[in-house]
């Protein structure tokens, strides 16, 4: 008998929205991290562009034709590769073999997806960016004032994404939709992206401690060491994507049902 985690039968409670984020992510692990794994490196273009030359990574240089290419073209291909997994995740929590053309889909949605990206960051730029121009002390005050709305924002806005892949809404409609289905939810929805983010973050100190006292530091070994490290960071910022994704899947199925059950 499949196991059918995706939608739920029922509105959740806290603790029963990160236990079925658990087990998502437990049983979508092994189909969900070949597209994990890719995101992250594509994520990370820009950093090993920087890596490459020398730089330790930081803020790019926007001079810099090939930093803003790889930073632009890679955070395009990891939020594709992410929507993609969030398909396929989907369909096996929901006891649904996964579908070969998830990626396509995904890749067919690029248009909406970077739209929806590009809207969700304007608006927080909007809010942070003018307190930028002051001079200090006012720039410190004006941005720690206005950065509370864009903490909201972002939460409030967090939910567009999936609106836009699983219910196939319009670039618009998904954004005004995660509105929707966190108004009145935002506390405690911030509250399990916090569980969450604290989980992810656990996991990898510990597994970066363990892996710095095993592996050796000095001469040729430690270029070695060096690669496996990175390595490993890789694979467990993957893990944590899936982890992330399953979290969001459980956040807006259990925020849909309860829209349904208000008559929203």
């Amino acid at each position: 008998m499949a196991i059918t985690l995706y939608p739920p039968a029922r509105p959740r409670t806290l603790a029963e929205l990160l236990d079925a984020s658990l087990k998502i992510f437990r049983i979508t692990v092994p189909k969900c991290l070949p597209y994990a794994s890719m995101a992250i490196l594509f994520g990370q273009l820009s950093t090993l562009y920087d890596l490459s030359r020398g730089r330790f990574p930081a803020p790019g240089d926007l001079n810099d034709p090939v930093w803003v290419t790889l930073y632009t073209v890679g955070s395009l291909l990891f939020v594709i590769l992410w929507m993609a997994m969030l398909l396929r995740q989907s369909a096996i929590a929901a006891g649904r073999p996964p579908a070969a053309t998830d990626l396509l889909d995904a890749l067919r949605q690029a248009p909406a997806i970077a739209a929806i990206c590009l809207v969700g960051s304007a608006l927080i730029l909007v809010l942070i960016a003018p307190p930028l121009t002051l001079i200090e002390p006012y720039r410190s005050v004006g941005f720690g004032l206005m950065l509370l709305p864009a903490i909201y924002i972002s939460v409030a806005l967090s939910l567009a994404l999936p609106a836009r892949m699983l219910t196939h809404k319009g670039v618009l409609q998904s954004l005004l939709y995660s509105l929707r289905l966190i108004q009145g939810h935002w506390w405690r929805t911030v509250l399990l992206y916090l569980i969450g983010f604290g989980i992810i973050f656990a996991v990898y100190l510990f597994t970066a401690v363990i892996v710095a006292m095993i592996l050796p530091n000095a001469g040729r070994a430690a270029a070695a060491a060096h690669a496996v490290m990175t390595a490993v960071v890789l694979a467990v910022g993957a893990m944590g994507l899936i982890f992330y994704t399953a979290i969001l899947l459980s956040v807006f199925s259990d925020l849909e049902l309860r829209q349904v059950s208000r008559g929203g």
